[in-house]
């Protein structure tokens, strides 16, 4: 007697640092329908996977054809990208169509990329409010949610690198933070796939669940401090009240009080070594910032005399 076939799981976002990941983990067990507005960029890997189909969607408030593209799928994993040159609600107006999208479709589950409840930025606000929505809609009717929620991309320190002073220390430079405010670090790229794909394998265990994806949470100065033992040089952290160069991005200094006020999780504030629990138990090998900065080539910027 044959099995069953697996069942199709679609992603939306699937080009970018968070979909990328899900969708080449998935297919090691799963169909996968991408969804994409640059198909493009999935016509190689598609090439080399018979179980990737590739739905073009330019617009994601459009539930009519998300739902078209959403026929037959079992599962769906959404990271809606924070776009900050669109008004204000953009963002939460796209979810919420996929919310709806999903429901009409008779999609089963949910994993909704959400950030946490409490955290007084655009992006965090917007993507939580997706989130309330989708319970809403849960409570009438056969949709099922699960909330991962990333944390801080390792490779976010691509926009603000370290620099090497003139004395031969190498200083990482931080505004609108200080050095009590906690980092929760993630390789997204190597470490969301396995993690999404161990939930979708037993999905009733995490229902409804809001799920720190973390691995390791650190301040500046111990991300400092892991750089300079792996590199085996000096390091300190530097810390400045003002944004300096538009870095990290220009509503940082929004971002970066909040994150020193009330955490990135607001509900773990001061317990953040808790954040990476349920994250471990889904995938053990989760990589570690010692680890990251092994495999990865970090350029140091070295300070004009």
């Amino acid at each position: 007697m044959s099995s069953a076939a697996p069942k199709t799981v679609a992603v939306i976002g699937a080009t970018g640092n968070q979909g990328m990941s899900v969708v080449k983990s998935l297919l090691e067990t799963y169909p996968v329908r991408a969804f994409t507005r640059s198909p493009e960029k999935l016509q190689s890997l598609a090439s080399e996977q018979p179980r990737l189909s590739i739905a073009h969607v330019a617009d994601l408030t459009d539930t009519v054809a998300i739902k078209t593209e959403l026929k037959g799928v079992w599962a769906l994993f959404v990271n809606t990208y924070s776009d900050y040159t669109q008004p204000i609600g953009a963002e939460e107006k796209q979810g919420r169509a996929i919310v709806d999208a999903a429901r009409d479709a008779g999609v089963e589950w949910l994993v909704y990329s959400s950030l946490p409840q409490g955290f007084p930025f655009r992006s965090f606000e917007e993507k939580a409010n997706v989130a309330k929505y989708a319970r809403e809609v849960a409570k009438t009717s056969g949709l099922k949610n699960i909330f991962p929620e990333l944390g801080w991309y390792m490779t976010n320190i691509y926009w603000n690198p370290p620099v090497q002073t003139a004395d031969g220390v190498v200083e990482f430079r931080w505004s609108c933070v200080d050095e009590t405010t906690v980092f929760g670090l993630i390789s997204t790229q190597t470490d969301l796939g396995p993690i999404i794909k161990a939930i979708l394998a037993n999905p009733s265990e995490w229902e409804d669940a809001d799920i720190p994806i973390v691995s390791e949470a650190y301040t500046v100065p111990q991300i400092a401090e892991i750089y300079g033992k792996v590199h085996n040089v000096k390091t300190r952290a530097v810390f400045s009240e003002h944004m300096v160069d538009n870095k990290p991005f220009p509503a940082w200094p929004i971002m970066g009080k909040a994150l020193t006020e009330v955490g990135s999780w607001p509900a773990y504030k001061g317990r953040e070594q808790e954040l990476n629990v349920m994250s471990k138990k889904l995938f053990p090998g989760l990589k570690t910032w010692e680890q990251w900065l092994k495999e990865n080539t970090l350029n140091v910027v070295k300070e004009s005399k």
